[in-house]
């Protein structure tokens, strides 16, 4: 399929089989349910008895129908009678005699087991290749999986009470929604009972069993809640790394929001195996076990932008739903947006706006890398189809966008209002946009109209130049994206300030504030080209664009390298020095190497310093090669990180001899494994016995040995084969085995004479047991484009469990279909291309040798 939506060729969100999707009619409201469960673990079995609760609507009923996909049922009952039922295609149908008459209230109990359940609830245990697995079982009802574990009408716009009662045997813990009311023990079992008065969707119920320990992280909040955490023996400092900050975060978030938390206790538990990052069920958040982290990772790791993600979830997404699929980003871009807002109280500004721009960078990458969608879309196959860049990180940079706009106070007060009138109940973007029309009189309908039902966003080019003569400061903005009648030209407010001098400090307590001496004014930018002119008394030493990054943009700087270097050197804006310093990269002159090189002396910020060791990389010119490895000493770890993985830019002597060093010595694991991957980008033959040294070890969540696996990649030797293959395999950890199948991938692009076994190991790991190992085999055969891949890709695409699975499937059978009609001519002529390139920087770096006194 090679449908684009426009002429710039982005792609079709919407795949074959696509579909407008609305949510499913209510006959009956469910007002409570009620689960007796009992999970058995060796036999990979759950029992349990289900009661529903509902209230008919206005109109008689006779049937219902419940999502029970593989459930066995055994019996139907309501008030001890039985009802006549059928099971088919994942439905239960149960019929009421006589029917429900018009607001009647009836219960009907189901008495039903499951083994061991294609999705929504996962067994855990030891096995041949991991005998140190702990047994334990945990279930994932998000997108539309509650249905694999229970009975229920499985949608978010239903929201109802709960009740869970879990027998398990003495020493295993069982945690559920809401409150722990009550604990009973005998000689052999443990019932525990958990209530949840707030009502909620069926897909944040859940069920997590095993021999976890709880730490007490006290009470956090105004209500005083209990806060507690849950991990495995031996793993409770890993989760005080983790979770320590949870208490502060919610005092936080309450404070922003002006809601308190809203239930009775936050817990957090960490299991293995587990398909998302986290997922934010009622009061019970469960998170991957990956995120707990030991002394060495956590100088440069921290599992704050996970946990802080989660608990916004107990107000954006869970007290607030959201009532269709399409409007989910107003759980996923508000709890996006909210990781950002703890950073920046806990971390300061230039952290939060570090986060913002990298929401719009990963953003934009998938705009540009994989299709173009609205975030609001009701056009997809699967629910989780919609789980995306567009809808975290769009989202999370529109509500920063709509920041800028209505200003810091209107800002806050709207989000106030919108969780004060939209508490328990179901949401859409229009309870958002009336919210803030009510708190602020702001018409907001077009700002949505353009960032949040349109597909896409403007791409500026910025440029300025001083007319002496005239005394006049000329700022143009150019959109340089498509502008037609049916695409026209992105309409915003854009700030600009003009500073007569370099050592003003900002007035405000972060980077968009205005600095001293700042003339500072907001201009309309309605075209797609747009010539402002600013009279000044003298010409500026500093130019502003956008302080605060608030335009949601690819913005590219056309400053000259006096302006840029200005903005690099003192701009406080983080996000201004970045694309300052790409600017200057670019540029290359005498001027612009001296800035970038000061930058690594005195920029505060290691953010912005990683973004100009990227932007040095990318010139891969010999001046820049200096720099960088002045550089590769520098204090901060994640500084360090950026400029190893830089320096895989230049394939020489030198660089191999510097990187050496930090691959084996540094203490920050990120490092090591950036240093690893650029090593083996050098070729240097020192290398191959470093790279099959550290791909052997064991490091936390195989970070070390994956950078040793892209590196053994990128050497581009057939000995690096055997290598990763066998770091593929099962037994190995999860994060290297993921990394290595890149790697293969890669190999495959560079070694035609290995490419056979290379595939045939792609296509056995597509049905690899470990979810995400299985989508990095899809990934990597999008890079392998091999047409042996299509028929397992068509499969998986129909039948793969998941619906990540089937999504990434089949856009990777498309994407290689598409790339079996690219004649052979152009592949050839694309690795000449390459080869011109890489003569170009060698003739270039001679050059500067011969130019040096």
């Amino acid at each position: 399929m090679t449908i684009a939506d426009d002429s710039n060729g982005h792609r079709a969100f919407a795949l074959p089989g696509a579909r407008l999707q609305y949510g499913p009619d209510k006959l009956v409201d469910v007002e409570h349910i009620d689960l007796v469960l009992e999970p058995d673990l060796d036999a990979r079995r759950l029992d349990g008895v289900c009661t529903t609760a509902v209230r008919a609507y206005d109109e008689p009923v006779s049937r219902v129908t419940l999502s029970a996909v593989d459930l066995h049922v055994s019996r139907v009952e309501r008030d001890g009678k039985p009802l006549a039922f059928a099971t088919k295609d994942g439905s239960l149908d149960i019929w009421f005699e006589p029917a429900l008459i018009p607001g009647e209230r009836c219960a009907f109990v189901v008495t039903y087991h499951v083994i061991d359940p294609r999705a929504g609830l996962f067994f855990i245990a030891p096995t041949p290749e991991y005998p140190d697995k702990v047994a334990h079982a945990w279930t994932q009802s998000q997108d539309e999986n509650a249905r694999y574990w229970f009975p229920c009408f499985d949608y978010p716009h239903q929201k109802q009470t709960t009740t869970t009662t879990i027998r398990v045997p003495k020493g295993t813990f069982a945690l559920g929604n809401g409150e722990l009311v009550a604990r009973n023990d005998d000689a052999t079992h443990s019932t525990y009972s958990y209530r949840q008065d707030v009502p909620h969707s069926t897909y944040l119920m859940t069920l997590v069993v095993g021999p976890f320990v709880e730490v007490d992280q006290g009470t956090a909040g105004e209500r005083m809640v209990p806060v507690r955490y849950y991990v495995l023996p031996g793993r409770e400092a890993d989760g005080e790394r983790s979770f320590a900050n949870t208490p502060r975060m919610i005092a936080c978030f309450e404070e922003f929001i002006g809601t308190p938390y809203p239930y009775a206790r936050y817990s957090q538990i960490a299991v293995s195996d587990f398909i998302f990052g986290g997922m934010e069920n009622t009061s019970a958040t469960t998170q991957t076990d990956r995120t707990l982290h030991d002394a060495v990772a956590h100088l440069d790791f921290s599992s704050d932008p996970l946990v802080s993600h989660e608990l916004a979830h107990q107000w954006f997404g869970d007290l607030l739903t959201c009532r269709d699929w399409a409007h989910a980003w107003l759980n996923e871009g508000f709890a996006t947006y909210f990781e950002c807002v703890w950073r920046e109280a806990d971390l300061g500004y230039d952290e939060y706006l570090y986060d913002v721009f990298g929401c719009v960078s990963r953003y934009l990458d998938e705009d540009a890398q994989r299709y173009r969608r609205p975030i609001v879309c009701n056009r997809f196959r699967d629910p989780i189809e919609l789980f995306d860049r567009h809808l975290y990180e769009k989202g999370g940079a529109v509500l920063h966008m709509l920041r800028g706009t209505l200003g810091d106070e209107r800002f806050r007060r709207s989000i106030r209002h919108y969780v004060a009138q939209n508490a328990r109940r179901n949401v859409e973007t229009i309870d958002l946009i009336r919210a803030i029309e009510e708190a602020t009189g702001r018409n907001v309908r077009g700002f949505f109209d353009q960032w949040v039902f349109r597909a896409g966003h403007p791409v500026l080019e910025v440029s300025v130049a001083w007319d002496a003569q005239r005394k006049a400061a000329t700022v143009t903005i150019d959109q340089q994206q498509k502008v037609d009648d049916e695409h026209p030209a992105y309409a915003f407010d854009i700030d600009l300030g003009f500073c007569e001098r370099l050592d003003a400090v900002p007035r405000a307590n972060h980077g968009s504030g205005v600095l001293e001496g700042e003339r500072r004014v907001r201009v309309r930018v309605e075209r797609a080209h747009e010539t402002i002119t600013i009279p000044l008394e003298s010409e500026p030493k500093l130019v502003r664009v956008d302080p605060g990054a608030f335009v949601l943009a690819s913005v590219t700087y056309k400053l000259g390298a006096e302006f840029a270097a200005a903005a690099l050197q003192s701009d406080p804006d983080p996000v201004a020095r970045i694309r300052a310093a790409r600017t200057l990269a670019k540029e290359g002159s005498q001027r612009a190497r001296a800035a970038l090189a000061d930058a690594f002396a005195h920029d505060p910020f290691w953010g912005v310093l990683e973004e100009v060791a990227t932007a040095l990389g990318a010139t891969k010119a010999p001046w820049a090669k200096a720099i960088l490895l002045g550089a590769l000493g520098h204090a901060h770890p994640k500084v360090r990180r950026a400029v190893a993985a830089a320096l895989g830019n230049f394939r020489d002597a030198e660089v191999a001899t510097a990187l050496l060093r930090p691959a084996t010595g540094d203490a920050s694991y990120f490092v090591r494994a950036a240093a690893l991957a650029s090593l083996g980008k050098t070729r240097d033959s020192r290398a191959f016995d470093v790279l099959a040294g550290a791909i052997v070890a064991r490091s936390w969540n195989g970070i070390v040995e994956g950078g040793a696996a892209r590196g053994l990649a990128e050497f581009a030797d057939p000995r690096s084969v055997d290598a990763l293959i066998a770091a593929t395999r099962l037994g190995r950890d999860e994060g290297l085995r993921r990394a290595a199948v890149a790697a293969l991938a890669r190999c495959g692009e560079l070694l035609d004479g290995e490419r056979t076994r290379i595939v045939e190991r792609t296509i056995e790991l597509l049905d690899d047991p470990m979810f995400l190992v299985q989508l990095a085999a899809i990934a990597a055969t999008e890079s392998l484009e091999d047409a042996r891949v299509l028929a397992t890709l068509d499969r998986l695409a129909v039948s793969g469990v998941d619906g990540r699975v089937r999504r990434d499937a089949m856009e990777a059978a498309i994407r290689v279909r598409e790339a079996q009609k690219i004649p052979a001519q152009v592949s050839a002529l694309r690795s000449d291309l390459d080869s011109l390139r890489e003569d170009h920087r060698k003739l270039q770096e001679k050059i500067e040798t011969l130019s040096r006194p």
